[in-house]
């Protein structure tokens, strides 16, 4: 039972990252990666960083703390997601053009994860 709970989590966090992908294309849609969820009260940090602009929040598959927000468009500020593991088939290369076709003006870089595989992490303008 407990596997079944652990593999429909993941499920849902997969399916979570997705819809918050599509609202980061389509609008003026930012993220940024706090700390582990563990350690802060995920939704109460992200409200009380972003107000009005806040729109919600997820725990990413390293447990991690990621805000939205809306952030006005001609702000420079850099945003940033995750987009998944570096490893196997998708080395630095593949995580570089998962967040070019994905993200505007999308760059991406592997980081450690320390316990556990690198991580693609994405940079880009909303």
């Amino acid at each position: 039972m407990a596997k079944h709970i652990t593999k429909s989590f993941y499920f849902f966090v997969i399916l979570a990252s997705i819809a918050a992908m599509v609202l980061m294309v389509e609008g003026n849609v930012c993220s940024k990666i706090y700390q582990r969820c563990d350690d802060i009260n995920c939704d109460e940090h992200c409200k009380s960083v972003y107000g009005k602009s806040n729109i919600g929040y997820i725990c990413d598959t390293y447990n991690s703390c990621t805000c939205f927000f809306e952030q006005d468009a001609s702000s420079k500020d850099t945003c940033y997601v995750g987009m998944g593991f570096c490893f196997g088939s998708c080395d630095l290369a593949c995580c570089q053009a998962k967040c070019a076709q994905t993200l505007k003006n999308g760059f991406g870089d592997c980081f450690p994860n320390f316990g556990t595989k690198d991580r693609c992490i994405c940079a880009y303008n909303s």
